[in-house]
């Protein structure tokens, strides 16, 4: 009942938060591509560039983007419901889920109370509701990766062929909401084989194998897909990395003030409806190209992504440009990053505890490998850090948890020693009442 109460509470703050500041909000970038794409979708037109076929007409194939959260908003649209407002209630709904999830996770992280705890902090982190208003997939990608987590957790306590497929499915699923966590399932299984020491390494293998094949198995309709409607094959689960890849290797990004940062300037222009594809394999050589011709300012380069994406360089720049390109009110972005930076300094103690009830963290490290590596080969940008932010209220309960603990210990003990002093002390004399 708690659990559902709290997951009401989130639910009516980021109903409030749409209502309040984001009805009136235009969409651009990936939530124009998320919002049209699945209402084009519903309309039988496929996974077409949404803004190319509203300006124009023109009917252009894309993998831009993964595909799982536009088949989900899709679902609102087939039920009649195609509004950004009707998008923004189901992301909504969407994240209240989340805030159950967390709760689960952190129950079985460390106890009933540690579940409510990182409730309450995925109930109202900004970082967890925020995207919710913008229509961007970050909103499912919460959801998922909080149930790889639990995955992972499960498989190391059972050690069952169930438990290794439904990690592989839900490590498919979420590399099918956002790219980088294609990286989920080989980085699990690598550190469950380099942990589980009291397991067989053959019976660790043997794990690992059904995950993958799982894995491939949610993956496959998407690739198959996309074999059939490109001039060059997609193996992985968008078309965008090799955007990504010329966007943030350009002078701008290398020499000028969005050092580890993209920016669109650097985009070199390509007669409008060109096949993806194609366009890829031009924006990959020149992207080699420049990287090439610039390998001395790779580390500095690298250093600023990563400084980037964990809030350490330029934050006040990152909520300005996400500011301008998502239309993210500067207020909230300034107020999540604060709370994020409070749940990192809080979230340290509560490593260490796991640690010290050797408490797995493996999954948790992953979570942070994907991070660091998806944004070392791209970009740094603070929504690539999406994936942390489950860990962080998970243990940062640890860590409220652990303080409630040790506060209740020492009045327990203060009340303890009150009441041995009262027994031990001789009782007093009475006092004699005077006579009338």
């Amino acid at each position: 009942m708690i659990v559902a109460a709290i997951c009401g509470a989130a639910l009516a703050l980021r109903v409030g938060y749409v209502l309040a500041l984001r009805t009136t909000a235009d969409l651009t970038g990936d939530a124009y591509q998320y919002h049209y794409g699945a209402n084009l979708l519903v309309d039988g037109k496929g996974f077409i560039d949404p803004l190319t076929y509203v300006s124009g007409g023109r009917a252009v194939q894309t993998a831009q983007h993964p595909p799982l959260y536009t088949l989900v908003l899709a679902i609102p649209s087939a039920l009649g419901l195609r509004s950004v407002l009707a998008h923004q209630l189901w992301s909504c709904a969407l994240g209240a889920a989340t805030v159950s999830a967390v709760a689960v996770l952190g129950r079985r992280v460390a106890g009933a109370r540690v579940g409510l705890a990182a409730a309450w902090i995925a109930a109202f982190a900004p970082s967890f509701w925020v995207s919710d208003g913008l229509v961007l997939s970050e909103t499912l990608f919460l959801l998922l990766v909080t149930l790889v987590l639990l995955a992972a957790y499960h498989l190391w306590d059972a050690r069952t062929p169930r438990a290794a497929v439904v990690l592989g499915v839900v490590c498919a699923l979420a590399a099918l909401t956002r790219a980088e966590a294609t990286l989920f399932l080989p980085l699990l299984v690598l550190l469950m084989i380099a942990f589980a020491r009291d397991l067989a390494l053959r019976r660790c293998f043997e794990l690992a194998g059904l995950a993958v094949v799982a894995a491939g198995l949610v993956f496959a309709p998407w690739v198959a897909f996309n074999l059939s409607r490109f001039h060059h094959r997609v193996l992985g689960a968008s078309t965008g990395f090799d955007l990504a890849l010329v966007q943030s290797n350009c002078p701008a990004t290398y020499y000028g003030g969005l050092i580890g940062s993209r920016t669109a300037t650097c985009l070199p222009l390509l007669p409008a409806g060109t096949d993806e594809t194609d366009a890829n394999r031009y924006y990959r050589a020149v992207a080699r190209t420049y990287v090439t011709h610039h390998l001395a300012r790779v580390p500095l380069v690298v250093a600023a992504r990563i400084g980037r994406a964990w809030g350490l360089y330029q934050p006040t720049q990152e909520m300005r440009l996400d500011a301008f390109v998502e239309r993210r009110e500067i207020r909230i972005a300034e107020w999540a990053y604060l709370v994020y930076v409070g749940l990192a300094v809080a979230a340290v103690p509560g490593a260490v505890l796991l640690r010290r009830r050797r408490v797995p963290l493996f999954p948790m490290v992953a979570m942070a490998v994907t991070v660091t590596v998806a944004v070392v080969i791209t970009f740094g940008q603070a929504r690539y850090r999406v994936s942390v932010e489950p860990v962080l209220a998970v243990l940062v309960a640890v860590t409220v948890d652990e303080v409630l603990r040790r506060r209740s210990h020492l009045a327990s003990g203060a009340t303890g020693e009150v009441d041995e002093r009262r027994d031990a002390a001789p009782d007093a004399p009475e006092t004699p009442v005077p006579a009338p």
